[in-house]
């Protein structure tokens, strides 16, 4: 999948304001990244398949570590009013206004780092790439502290460059190298130093074989994969309002655009064959029972002469045969002495019969005797085997046969 990587600029949305840029392709990881500068007005249009990830530049943040409360819910009110009152000494904002964001995997009862940026200004361009059908899925900081140790960055140039620091104890940290007069102090010695091409010779200069070159913008990748997004409480649902609304854009593509005319057709001509497979498994099917109804009527016929009107063979070639069974006088299966006879062969051995018993409409019933698990399930089985089917209601059980049916 590929995705649209767009840094903010520090100022307002507007006709003059320039958005960084760059694609990256999941399925080549290690290729070179290619960046550019662009307006909103032209900024790239992207595809369903695309990703957009906004990027907010590292001089619009600050970083906080903070000790959550122990037990803290992880409910978005709950969680935001206790970073607010964490924070309130902190900020140069009210809380309500600045965009808060926890770090990944954050623990309730333990320190983590918390990034914030002014709430208004992000939410001024997340609103004007929406009104140019970007649909941004997800917010990720330029620069973020690691996990452990500290990496120096120096990016840009000697004119508007900056000595970035992220280190896992202090957070991030920076300096315009116009204006730096000196090296900063809190440089260890021996610390990776990560420069773009434009500060080459002055990281040579100053951190000696510490400094390593890196392509224009290499950092951008890692932020993107750093795992963090800004998107969380009322800005998450926010996002996912926007996913919806282009989701909305694109089925309204795929129903009137002339490029989907083709689709559009095949769709309909997939639906119609659909169709016209069920009707005819539909009338199939009706065959198939009627061939059989008209079966089962021979049968009742040729077997019963006196039946003239057919109207449910199965159950009146089961009366007739019940009607047989009675006038030679032999037993049915749901006649007492049956089901008595059923009973007593299929009782576990060392069971004693039951002395309760009571009949009616072809069912016998007696108080539940007290068996386990196992002489239940034999009980049942035996009897099942037999044609009968035991159930039970409430204290007591009840025995009858199963129905027969040709």
């Amino acid at each position: 999948m590929k995705t649209l990587l767009l840094q903010l600029p520090l100022g307002q949305p507007g006709p003059q304001a320039v958005y960084g840029l760059a694609w990256l392709d999941a399925a080549e990881p290690e290729a070179r990244l290619q960046r550019s500068h662009a307006p909103l007005a032209l900024l790239p249009h992207t595809d369903r398949r695309a990703e957009v990830v906004v990027m907010v530049p590292a001089q619009a943040q600050s970083w906080h570590r903070v000790t959550l409360p122990p037990g803290l819910s992880r409910a978005p009110a709950r969680l935001q009013a206790a970073l607010y009152g964490l924070l309130e000494d902190r900020l140069l904002q009210e809380p309500q206004h600045v965009q808060l964001a926890l770090a990944p995997g954050w623990r309730a009862g333990e320190s983590t780092w918390v990034a914030a940026c002014d709430q208004s200004w992000l939410l001024a361009h997340l609103e004007a790439l929406e009104s140019a059908g970007l649909a941004v899925q997800r917010i990720v900081p330029e620069m973020a502290p690691p996990a452990q140790a500290e990496v120096w960055h120096a990016l840009g140039d000697a004119d508007s460059g900056w000595l970035w620091c992220r280190s896992a104890e202090h957070g991030v940290c920076g300096w315009p190298i116009a204006v730096s007069a000196a090296w900063p102090a809190s440089w260890a010695e021996g610390a990776p130093l990560l420069a773009e091409p434009g500060l080459s010779g002055w990281a040579q200069a100053r951190a000696g074989s510490a400094a390593r070159l890196v392509d224009p913008a290499s950092h951008w990748r890692e932020a993107l994969n750093s795992g963090w997004n800004l998107a969380q409480f009322a800005l998450q649902s926010r996002l996912r309002s926007g996913r919806w609304q282009g989701l909305r854009r694109l089925a309204d593509g795929l129903v009137r655009q002339p490029q989907w005319r083709a689709a559009r057709w095949g769709l309909l001509a997939f639906l119609l064959v659909q169709l016209a497979g069920l009707q005819a498994w539909a009338w199939m099917t009706g065959q198939r029972w009627q061939a059989q109804q008209a079966q089962w009527t021979a049968i009742l016929q040729e077997s019963f002469p006196q039946v003239k009107v057919v109207i449910d063979a199965p159950v009146q070639m089961a009366r007739e045969v019940d009607r047989l069974r009675q006038g030679s006088g032999e037993l049915a299966p749901q006649d007492m002495e049956t089901l008595l006879q059923a009973l007593g062969e299929s009782l576990p051995a060392g069971v004693p019969a039951p002395r309760q018993l009571s009949y009616q409409n072809g069912q016998l019933h007696w108080p539940a005797p007290a068996l386990g698990p196992v002489q239940t399930a034999a009980l049942v089985q035996a009897l099942e085997s037999r044609g009968y089917r035991l159930s039970t209601e409430g204290p007591r059980w009840r025995l009858q046969a199963r129905e027969n049916r040709p």
